[in-house]
């Protein structure tokens, strides 16, 4: 393609000139234009010889655009409007293509500013299926519930007022189909729906869970949880269930941290109490329940190491527990299924050890030290170390 005279000049309001060749380490000077220009961030790039590549509607040109300053300084994203860089911030890896498809018309700024969740989705899915910006305008021109038929989502205005009370933080690229699959959850939905002040914490809450809870559970998670606060609420609603044998309304009324933590504390003690004048009989007796119920204890996944041991029997699970005061004991539906085995770590720190198995494969799920203490960072190197070795 032969170079054409509006990719060379000077920068301005209506074109910014990048040059990328220190970065590319190749000659590659990139032309954005600004959001004034006719046609907002449209490009091109070139080598000062010959048009290189030429970028469609919803096609970045692989950098971000708040990333983007000229020779002199001057950031593509100063002349962007702020209710637009708003919604481009939401979901970084695609906030070039956000910010394009909020130029085609103030129906999509509208769209984009009053349900920013459901326009991330439609320019998603006109991205995925190289919609051009006349196809992208049609259908902003529908109703927002055939706009949810259309991006996979129920068709209800019910769904449509959900979609637009859930308030967001940055997204990553693969949690959009997240999203979806958790929108298209009756279960989910149903506890949603009631919820007063909604967050995409839930639906990561509730992807991660995958267990039947009650609405006002939501209240465990708001717009400050982070992804650990959600692993933690989760592993310990996991293990509180686990504690109570079945017994499906332990959960019933919990709508703090502190009131899960301290249920879950109240059923460890129980768990481990000693019972009678022989806790050690007891346990025995019951580590034979155990092998009645689920047979011989798994054989250990990965070898041990100096250091790090394998618990070897249903007896061997119990007493972990006991001594180190957490609920490993009653992780042994999960041992039978094969779905998690058990490690102590004996030194440099005295530890009990989770792997997972997840997609054939062993990973580290917890490490946990006495009462549920935290490891240190040397010790959970060596974990890290010993699994991926």
């Amino acid at each position: 393609m032969q170079l054409e005279t509006q990719t060379t000049g000077k920068p301005g309001p209506r074109r910014f000139f990048f040059d990328l060749s220190a970065i590319l380490g190749y000659q590659v000077h990139l032309v954005v234009y600004g959001w004034q220009a006719k046609q907002p961030l449209n490009w091109l790039s070139h080598n000062r010889k010959a048009v290189i590549a030429r970028g469609s509607f919803l096609q970045a040109p692989g950098l971000p655009v708040f990333t983007l300053k000229d020779e002199e300084g001057s950031g593509l994203a100063e002349q962007i409007p702020l209710e637009v860089s708003r919604v481009a911030r939401l979901m970084p890896a695609i906030d070039f293509e956000l910010c394009q498809a909020c130029a085609v018309s103030e129906t999509a700024l509208q769209l984009a500013t009053d349900a920013p969740l459901l326009f991330i989705l439609l320019v998603e899915f006109a991205r995925k299926n190289s919609s051009s910006s006349h196809q992208f305008e049609q259908l902003l021109a529908l109703k927002r519930t055939d706009i949810l038929e259309h991006i996979g989502l129920p068709k209800s205005r019910s769904m449509a007022r959900l979609i637009r009370r859930i308030a967001l933080s940055p997204l990553l690229p693969w949690e959009l189909e997240d999203v979806t699959e958790a929108l298209g959850n009756p279960q989910f939905l149903d506890l949603l729906r009631h919820h007063p002040q909604l967050h995409l914490n839930h639906l990561r809450f509730l992807l991660r869970l995958q267990q039947r809870i009650e609405p006002c559970m939501l209240n465990l998670i708001d717009e400050h949880s982070s992804t650990q606060d959600i692993n933690w609420v989760c592993r310990m609603i996991r293990d509180t269930r686990n504690l109570a044998r079945g017994n499906q309304h332990v959960l019933t009324g919990i709508t703090s941290k502190q009131s899960l933590q301290d249920l879950h504390d109240k059923l460890v003690e129980q768990f481990n109490r000693d019972h009678g004048k022989d806790p050690a009989a007891y346990r025995t007796l019951l580590s034979e329940r155990l092998k009645a119920e689920h047979g011989d204890y798994p054989p250990t996944p990965l070898p041990a190491i100096d250091g790090i041991e394998p618990l070897s029997s249903w007896l061997d699970l119990l007493q972990e527990g006991a001594r180190m005061h957490h609920c490993v004991g009653s992780y042994d539906i999960h041992v039978a299924q094969g779905d998690v085995f058990i490690y102590r770590m004996v030194q440099p720190e005295r530890l009990t050890i989770s792997l997972e198995r997840k997609s054939n494969e062993w990973i580290v799920g917890e490490v946990r030290g006495y009462c549920n203490a935290s490891p240190s960072a040397g010790a959970l190197e060596i974990v890290r170390r010993w699994v991926e070795c």
